[in-house]
């Protein structure tokens, strides 16, 4: 079993090699096909919805609500790229943060944010987590926005990450669903065609029976729910589409806040997993 963790960690570290060069490639390098032109018309709309609806600004008061406070605490902020919505956020509020990602590019260009902002004391690596080069743990949150479905299998991730979290440290992440047929189906026509396929793998419902055996789920909320039916009518009448959003995802929020039917049939899940007690230490 040892031997076989070793060799799945192995391959994922070659797959994140080729991951890492295929996100330093310029876009305009890499031309869509007509199916791929399409979702990322569909993508689009989307987050043009949740930026204006309000679906965002949730979405991140949940999470820096289950951050909590940051006085005193260890940060990783895991698989940013060149900085995401919280990035200065936890760097300026943290007592340790440090930014971990594949792209030296990307991580460059957010260290050169942090100096424009004024911001202290804040690191960043370029490394993978799964490779023997980072030793780094400790942390009291490790912030993962759209990086842990990159993972497949996920079980080789969720002990590493486990390890690297202080005791009672906590993951708050984001990620997309296909745990319903919608979603599913959809996948299932234009997943073949993506250029980044070999990466990308929405949560199911066995990769949360995986994740309850690494971690506590602690809190879960769902979103791009009922809202997503707001996103066809994005492409008639953007005003409009606004207004049934922000109706709908007030649905969501009120219904999609346990592993339940409702969170099932969104788009997005929103989690603070909990590092879960050693047994050892109990006695």
């Amino acid at each position: 079993m040892a031997n076989e963790n070793k060799t799945r960690r192995d391959e994922l570290v070659a797959l994140n090699k080729e991951q890492a060069q295929f996100y330093d490639t310029p876009h305009v390098q890499r031309p869509l096909n007509n199916i791929m032109k399409l979702w990322s018309l569909l993508r689009r709309r989307m987050y043009f919805l949740m930026q204006n609806s309000g679906i965002w600004s949730d979405v991140y008061a949940f999470q820096k609500e289950w951050i909590g406070d940051l006085n005193g605490k260890k940060v990783l902020d895991f698989g940013c790229y060149d900085g995401n919505a919280l990035s200065g956020y936890l760097a300026t509020n943290a007592a340790s943060y440090l930014a971990v990602d594949l792209s030296k590019p990307a991580l460059d260009r957010l260290m050169q944010y942090f100096e424009n902002k004024g911001i202290k004391g804040a690191r960043v690596q370029c490394v993978d987590v799964l490779s023997k080069d980072f030793t780094e743990s400790g942390f009291d949150i490790i912030y993962a926005e759209g990086v842990l479905h990159h993972f497949n299998p996920i079980v080789v991730l969720l002990p590493v990450l486990s390890e690297k979290l202080a005791p009672g440290g906590r993951i708050i992440s984001l990620d997309p669903l296909q745990t319903s047929l919608l979603t599913r189906s959809v996948r299932a026509i234009y997943h073949p065609f993506r250029c980044d396929k070999e990466w990308e793998w929405p949560f199911t419902h066995d990769t949360f029976a995986v994740i309850r055996k690494h971690f506590t789920i602690n809190k879960i909320q769902g979103v791009i729910g009922y809202s997503k039916w707001a996103i066809p009518v994005a492409f008639f009448h953007k005003e409009a589409a606004v207004r049934l959003a922000k109706y709908l995802h007030g649905k969501d929020i009120a219904s999609a806040g346990t592993e339940r039917r409702p969170l099932w049939g969104c788009m997005q899940v929103v989690m603070c997993l909990e590092k879960k007690r050693d047994k050892s230490s109990a006695h």
